[in-house]
């Protein structure tokens, strides 16, 4: 389902994207809302699954892991699917998981401590046996960009 977005619930969006400390009055003011009407549209986009959740960006190399990798599963059978799925989400260094299109099925971005980490995360936790049939890892020097924000008002176009 499309959700449906107006020019101030846009701006909303960018500045909470930008700091989702940021007050209501401080929103109101740069979008000339009263803080209450701020936090009525604020709900009301939570309530409607468009806002999902207020979350913290933390640091990776400065939290102590300096390792990120991208790795690409294939699997054979589809039926197989559902119980790699239920693995990933029970592996916390997994931060993502995709259904793909193309010669795999999985991309997943993983964070670990070291290398010998990610290949302990790989021998043991992806690469199951009977179930995954290959996989293929990047290993990620530097990041230019690592987390974007959505702007909320190209959907208004």
């Amino acid at each position: 389902m499309k959700a449906t977005l107006d020019d101030l619930d846009a701006r909303i969006l960018n500045l909470l994207q930008e700091d989702s400390r940021r007050a209501y009055g401080d929103i109101g003011r740069q979008v000339g809302l009263s803080t209450t009407a701020v936090k009525d549209r604020i709900d009301k986009l939570r309530d409607r699954g468009v806002l999902e959740n207020f979350s913290v960006s933390v640091s990776v190399g400065k939290a102590g892991f300096d390792v990120v990798a991208f790795i690409l599963v294939g699997i054979d059978r589809p039926a197989d699917c559902a119980l790699f799925e239920k693995q990933v989400l029970a592996v916390p260094e997994i931060q993502e998981c995709h259904h793909v299109a193309g010669a795999f099925n999985y991309l997943l971005k993983v964070v670990t401590r070291n290398l010998s980490s990610l290949e302990h995360l790989l021998s043991t936790r992806i690469k199951m046996p009977d179930v995954v049939s290959r996989t293929e890892t990047t290993i990620v020097f530097s990041s230019v960009k690592s987390r974007g924000m959505l702007d909320c008002t190209l959907a208004l176009e």
